[in-house]
């Protein structure tokens, strides 16, 4: 049985090892872990003794502490210690490495790393990525520390639990952690993106990997086009197309504008035909237009459509439209009626029609209709969203607010799509 305290890796790495007999067999060199359930957990210590290395198995350890690592050990018994590529050492593998804290939505650095007993195993139990981390490594630290405590100024504690990391070294993917995974989905799609502002492409690659392709591609859309190229560069095309079908057909659109036309065709003829045909459509319009601005997922009904049947197709068609506030009510050739608002419909007698509903006096404006007048339609009268009309007058896409924001007021991580580069 091996006795275990919590230890940062920082105290006892070179630290002697001492067999039964009080004999020194070396100094702790790194640690070699695997993927536990809930932790990583330490299988074997690699030694250093003079100018060779060997590996010692945790079952032979006695004490494993800050003060003192003694085993159950004969040099008979000590085996070589041969590097495999699957293994995942500590020291080399993950202290001073970047990492990324779910939990906070961020990259980190690896300072130390905190071990400790969990169910009788040696187990990483986080890791920390503030001052302290690096005072303990390095000439006069704890002096620093001391004095701060004397001071009553501690410096703060920094641990983030392993539960919260997720591994972006690719040779690290078997790491990765569950939880790690699950709670990185739940990540609003500018945080993933700044995250992957942060970090190399191929890694970034590997944490898109880990999401799914909405997710994927909201990131995506999220971040520079400098970055974006970067990251699609890494990724093989089916891939990106099948990420592209899962975003709404203006982001895609954005996207694949940014792209040299070989590029974006080759990419259109991997996307389902009529996802394909959506964003070709949205690709033909000058960015700085409505037509460039607007998307064509939205929902209009006939005005005989009952609010019954309104609410039965929604449900069926909600999966597919990124924003729902207004509902659009047109003939049979696409002229726009009229519109319901979302809370007059949801407020309305099931057997009402959209026709008996809708708002008459619609505001809206043509493909040819410049962002600025876009925004300005939008602020005078505190609209959500604004329908955008074909040189016919049939209704082929709204503009929401989050568009006009995005122009006006842009993310630092990302900029709209200008002209197709050739």
């Amino acid at each position: 049985m091996t006795f275990i305290t919590d230890v940062y890796l920082s105290e006892i790495l070179k630290k002697d090892v001492i067999n039964q007999y009080g004999k020194k067999i070396g100094g702790l060199w790194d640690l070699v872990i695997v993927p536990g359930i809930r932790f990583p957990s330490v299988t074997k210590l690699v030694i250093k003794d003079k100018n060779r290395f060997f590996e010692l198995p945790v079952e032979r350890l006695n004490l494993f502490n800050r003060f003192v690592i003694t085993a159950h050990t004969t040099e008979e018994k000590h085996l070589p210690y041969i590097y495999n590529e699957s293994d995942i050492l500590v020291k080399k593998d993950i202290l001073d490495k970047q990492i990324l804290d779910v939990n906070g939505a961020k990259v980190v650095r690896v300072n130390d790393l905190k071990l400790g007993d969990v169910d009788g195993n040696i187990c990483v139990l986080g890791i920390d990525v503030g001052l302290n981390g690096i005072l303990r490594r390095v000439d006069g630290g704890r002096l620093l520390q001391n004095a701060m405590m004397l001071l009553n100024k501690p410096i703060k504690e920094n641990i983030i639990n392993w539960n919260f990391l997720q591994t972006i070294d690719p040779d690290l993917r078997n790491l990765t952690l569950n939880v790690a995974r699950r709670q990185l989905s739940r990540l609003h799609p500018s945080d993933l993106a700044q995250i992957l502002t942060e970090i190399p492409p191929e890694q970034g690659t590997e944490i898109l990997a880990s999401v799914d392709e909405e997710l994927a591609g909201e990131a995506l859309h999220e971040v520079s086009a400098e970055v974006r190229e970067k990251l699609l560069n890494e990724m093989d095309k089916e891939t990106i197309s099948d990420i592209l079908e899962e975003m709404p057909p203006d982001e895609a659109a954005d996207i694949l504008g940014d792209m040299p036309e070989e590029a974006s065709e080759e990419l259109l003829s991997l996307m389902e035909k009529e996802e394909a045909e959506e964003v070709k459509d949205l690709l033909s319009y000058e960015d700085d237009t409505a037509g460039g601005l607007m998307t064509s997922e939205f929902l209009d009904f006939l005005p005989d459509t009952t609010v019954d049947e309104t609410l039965a197709n929604m449900r069926l068609l909600v999966p597919d439209v990124e924003f729902i506030y207004y509902i659009y009510v047109v003939d049979t050739d696409d002229h726009l009626l009229g519109v319901v608002s979302l809370r007059r419909l949801l407020t309305s007698p099931l057997d009402a029609k959209l026709g008996d509903l809708m708002a008459h006096n619609v505001k809206y404006v043509h493909h040819d209709a410049k962002r600025k007048e876009v925004a300005e339609l939008i602020s005078k009268y505190d609209f959500i969203a604004i329908p955008v009309l074909d040189e016919h007058d049939a209704l082929s896409g709204v503009i929401t607010v989050d568009d006009i924001i995005d122009l006006f007021v842009p993310n630092p991580t990302r900029r709209r799509r200008g002209l197709r580069r050739q």
